[in-house]
């Protein structure tokens, strides 16, 4: 009697079973269902409650979702093994989520507007093909999206400084060599200095060879000493003093001979042997100390993500 395989439900023929015949009813049935493995796509509609998918829905490589989502649903797969092509066609600001039936293992939700690769193991639905973990996703949303919030092990995390378990996420960790993800709100990003000596703790106060270091501000106050080496040039012209004769004091009456004594005035006797060269006091001027702007012409773009499982 013959048999199915447990994933695809392919006939398998016992020994001695329908002799004389090549086509019927083994090799023809096997082989349109292994074209709708590989080839057949099939839609399933979704608004805003779970769908069990049937054994003729599954059997196609590709799966595709429409229909406007009021809420959260789920698409149920048997309990098989394999791997699907899955096309989110829905809209609505909610998530498809992608379960096996009775399975307490992972489920995932899959990005909208685009086909995602999937595969289950019989008690998990995980991605194919995801890039590897480590790597950046630049998205031009403001919070991180649902599809990925709403998986059981987030695919990617936000790369907001924040710690992460090392049990969910253990390849990470050994990426970062730590539970810490990279901050990079407001930051933009900068390759490793390999050796070239363009980014420098002296230079800038970044670390470029240190892996995940970081630094630097939008602006800087400058000081004297920022400023580039400056000799002033001209001429400063001796000031013209006009004064009184003073030549006798008040108590001697003796007569100064640097001056000529006939200029005196009476009572104006203040000695004035020592001539003292004026004092000036001014406010300064051509600067207010005023932070210097050191962004370049940027536009603000999204958040980044961290790939983590």
């Amino acid at each position: 009697m013959s048999t199915s395989t447990s994933n695809r439900a392919y006939t398998i023929q016992s020994a001695g079973e329908n002799p004389g015949t090549w086509g019927d009813p083994v090799l023809n049935s096997n082989f349109q269902t292994i074209d709708t493995n590989l080839g057949g796509v099939t839609t399933v509609a979704l608004s805003s409650s779970n769908v069990t998918l049937t054994s003729t829905q599954y059997a196609n490589g590709t799966i595709r979702l429409t229909g406007t989502l009021t809420a959260t649903v789920q698409v149920i797969f048997p309990a098989v093994q394999g791997w699907w092509t899955i096309d989110n066609q829905t809209t609505g600001n909610f998530a498809a989520l992608l379960n096996i039936t009775g399975s307490p293992g992972q489920l995932i939700a899959v990005e909208q507007g685009g086909a995602t690769d999937i595969f289950l193991d019989g008690t998990n639905v995980k991605f194919r093909n995801l890039p590897p973990v480590g790597s950046y996703l630049d998205l031009c949303d403001a919070i991180t999206p649902l599809w990925i919030q709403f998986c059981t092990v987030n695919p990617y995390l936000l790369c907001d400084g924040s710690t992460f378990s090392a049990v969910t996420y253990p390849y990470l960790n050994t990426k970062l060599g730590g539970t810490t993800l990279p901050d990079l709100r407001g930051r933009a990003r900068f390759y490793l200095d390999g050796g070239t000596g363009r980014i420098t703790t002296a230079g800038s106060g970044i670390d470029g060879a240190t892996r995940l270091s970081a630094g630097g501000a939008q602006n800087v106050t400058l000081v004297t000493a920022n400023l580039p080496a400056y000799t002033p040039t001209g001429t400063v012209s001796a000031p013209t003093i006009t004064s009184k004769a003073r030549g006798m004091t008040t108590t001697t009456g003796s007569v100064n001979a640097n001056v000529d004594p006939s200029n005196a005035t009476v009572g104006d006797f203040t000695n004035m042997a020592t001539n003292s060269v004026p004092t000036f006091t001014g406010t300064a001027q051509g600067g207010s100390s005023t932070a210097v702007n050191k962004m370049p012409p940027a536009q603000i773009s999204g958040i980044t993500l961290i790939r983590s499982a």
